[in-house]
């Protein structure tokens, strides 16, 4: 089967989900929807009430496209504490109840059927499919400008479901869920690493033509606030304050530095070893560039020292947000935190004494570590940049993306702009010294600095930066926690994984295997 290339046109070129597991996704858009109808106020309404289509009228695109929010969150929790924190040896899950740690830990690889951030994230596009084949069928008719907006943002928050597939399966590859399908066809082979991202990154590219055509009208439904309140103002364009636009180009950066690094690491390619920069997609790395001063979300002027308390959603930060409400979400990582501990590898990477970031985000854990086989590599200290129920989790921020900027440096090979970027955090955010000149004297110098800074920036967010940093620049084997433990009978080592594995449902889907194609 041939996958899209980077195009500005979204090619509907699909690879359809095995029968099996389309079949239980179809069946699970009723938990969305419930999710959705808790987040809304009002009585029941006739989309939740038939939840496998969407209401031809603006009340019934307005609740399609709050649960395709308000789903958007179901794994957040789930890939924040394996895929982001786990798999970069930031922190875990430490408890007696809880026997997986030593699979997210990487102290062996992740089985089979453990794998997750799947079936809901494909619950979701399937909405979005949904969605936007009710739009142009609503009465009273939406204009032109409005349709475009609706498409751009309803496809911006498909992507991004699709980047979540991405980030956690990697190497492993993804699928692409067709539009359209009936029982019966036969299965496409699933996309490659490389094959995947691209069409990420024109799916994205197709969302912000629409935001561009609808210009800086006001969005048509209600986004979630206060989490999207700061691109809820208008539908766009990418450079307007406030615009949807500037969230979807600041997703297209991250999106096509990996990319990048995909078609780097793919056959072919030639990836990063811990000691070369490898050959990422240059032609790439100057789109994500682009892509990234395309976006108002990007303005290392509002870089600010770090604080205690959360993350405040505005123009430059958007946020998933939670509640302790009648059947809508708390936020995961509240809900876990006495079980949640920092690795001791990460503590040692900090600067404890001096460091901003340390100071705001980190308490003594009050709980005991509780798993006894584990509790070596565990600190007492856990994260505390949640520190309520509601407390809100971001999606992109601006030290999100002068950090992403340093990384586009890096792989153009601009050290001395990927410096400059590394040191507006360090200096601004974390309160430190700045990084010297020599830094941006060789590859590994500047790479290693760079990831310093985005390990005690973003720990412990969705956005995974420093576990898709790993895998980007070769260093799993070398992003070590020294693991051991306090019984000398388990003599497991490190086996380094930073891939969630391909779930055993969509396994049985396709006669037992997931094999990918390349363009």
């Amino acid at each position: 089967m041939t996958y899209i290339h980077i195009t500005n046109t979204h090619e509907r070129r699909y690879v359809r989900l095995g029968g099996r597991a389309r079949i239980a996704r179809s069946l699970a858009v009723v938990s969305a929807s419930a999710v959705a109808l808790a987040a809304c106020s009002g009585g029941n309404v006739p989309y939740f009430t038939a939840p496998t289509s969407v209401a031809n009228s603006p009340s019934g695109i307005q609740n399609a496209i709050t649960g395709l929010f308000a789903e958007s969150r179901t794994d957040i929790g789930a890939f924040t504490t394996t895929i982001s924190a786990s798999y970069a040896r930031d922190g875990g899950t430490f408890s007696n109840s809880s026997g997986g740690q030593e699979y997210a830990l990487g102290a062996i690889p992740t089985p089979t059927n453990k794998g997750s951030i799947w079936a809901s994230e494909y619950q979701n596009i399937l909405q979005a499919h949904q969605t936007l084949a009710a739009i142009p069928k609503v009465s009273p008719a939406y204009t032109a400008a409005q349709i475009a907006a609706l498409n751009g943002v309803v496809q911006t928050i498909e992507a991004y479901n699709y980047m979540l597939v991405a980030e956690a399966h990697d190497t492993l590859g993804m699928a692409i869920q067709p539009a359209n399908s009936s029982p019966g066809t036969a299965l496409p082979q699933a996309a490659c690493m490389k094959g995947g991202w691209a069409y990420i990154v024109a799916l994205l590219d197709t969302a912000n033509n629409n935001l561009t055509v609808a210009g800086s009208i006001p969005i048509p439904v209600t986004l979630p606030s206060p989490g999207f309140a700061g691109v809820s103002a208008t539908a766009g364009p990418s450079t307007a304050v406030g615009s949807f636009a500037s969230f979807n180009r600041a997703l297209a950066a991250k999106a096509n530095l990996e990319l990048a690094y995909a078609i780097a690491r793919s056959n072919g390619g030639v990836a990063p070893t811990p000691t070369s920069p490898g050959s990422p997609d240059a032609g790439v790395l100057n789109t994500a560039l682009a892509d990234l001063t395309a976006s108002a979300m990007f303005n290392p002027s509002q870089l600010a020292p770090t604080t205690a308390g959360g993350f405040a959603p505005n123009a430059y930060t958007v946020t998933f947000d939670f509640s302790a409400n009648s059947g809508d979400f708390i936020n995961p990582i509240k809900s876990e935190l006495g079980e949640l501990a920092q690795l001791n590898d990460f503590i040692a990477d900090v600067d404890t004494a001096h460091d901003l970031r340390w100071k705001a985000k980190f308490i003594l854990n009050p709980n005991a570590v509780q798993q006894p086989l584990y509790n070596t590599v565990a600190s007492k200290y856990l994260y505390d940049m949640y520190p309520s129920t509601n407390s809100p989790m971001p999606i992109l921020r601006e030290e999100t993306l002068v950090l992403i900027d340093a990384e586009i440096q890096l792989g153009l090979g601009n050290l001395s702009a990927a410096l400059t970027a590394v040191n507006a955090v360090r200096t601004t955010v974390g309160g430190l010294p700045a990084f010297p000149p020599s830094v941006a004297g060789s590859y590994t110098s500047m790479r290693d600095s760079l990831m310093k800074e985005q390990r005690i920036s973003l720990t412990f967010e969705p956005s995974a930066d420093r576990t898709i940093a790993i895998r980007m620049y070769g260093l799993a084997s070398v992003a070590d926690t020294t693991w051991n433990h306090e019984d000398p009978a388990v003599t497991t080592p490190d086996q380094h994984t930073t891939v969630n594995p391909i779930p055993v449902t969509e396994l049985e889907g396709r006669g037992g295997s997931f094999t990918t194609s390349c363009p």
